[in-house]
């Protein structure tokens, strides 16, 4: 299968993709655990009071549910408080998940802090820097690579160019900048 690789350009140097170097499984996976680490302060920073403003207003009924096996109303209005906030940590959560990977992949640097500290860029097939609108289209098809059980991702090992299943679905490449 020919696949439209044209030229990667890195500062002033034109690399040819047939001797370009393509980020496999492994140094994605390490550089997802970065960038894993990294989302996950922000994430935490607004997860961990809400959670315990949850526990703390549901606290008081957790005798009561054990006894009676009903739900007083009060209580009832406590869960579905709590059922709001945690809807609302899963959105905050998917929010910052995809702006963080839609814009530092769509920015100047073409990566995650993650894949700049392995020396990883991500370009579209021609090597040009990604739209933020690819980049977003490249963050949601990894619930593809997500729902095949991970084999998706898995693929960057195996694939000619290293290319993932969200990455085939975008069109785009990660590149690994010697």
């Amino acid at each position: 299968m020919n696949e439209p690789v044209a030229s990667i350009e890195q500062k002033t140097v034109s690399v040819s993709a047939e001797h370009a170097s393509f980020g496999g499984f492994w140094i994605r996976a390490a550089a997802f655990i970065v960038d894993a680490i990294i989302i996950s302060i922000p994430i935490s920073i607004v997860s961990i009071p809400f959670t315990g403003y949850c526990t703390f207003k549901l606290l008081p009924y957790a005798d009561e549910y054990n006894y009676t096996q009903t739900i007083s109303t009060e209580m009832a209005s406590a869960l579905f408080l709590c059922w709001g906030i945690a809807l609302f940590l899963q959105i905050f959560s998917l929010a910052v998940f995809w702006l963080y990977f839609a814009f530092l992949e769509s920015s100047s640097k073409q990566a995650t802090w993650g894949k700049q500290l392995f020396g990883l860029r991500v370009t579209d097939a021609y090597g040009q820097r990604l739209t933020f609108a690819r980049a977003t289209g490249r963050t949601f098809a990894k619930i593809l690579s997500y729902m095949t059980f991970y084999v998706g991702f898995m693929m960057a090992g195996w694939t000619r160019h290293k290319r993932a299943l969200h990455d085939m679905v975008a069109g785009t490449l990660v590149m690994k900048i010697r």
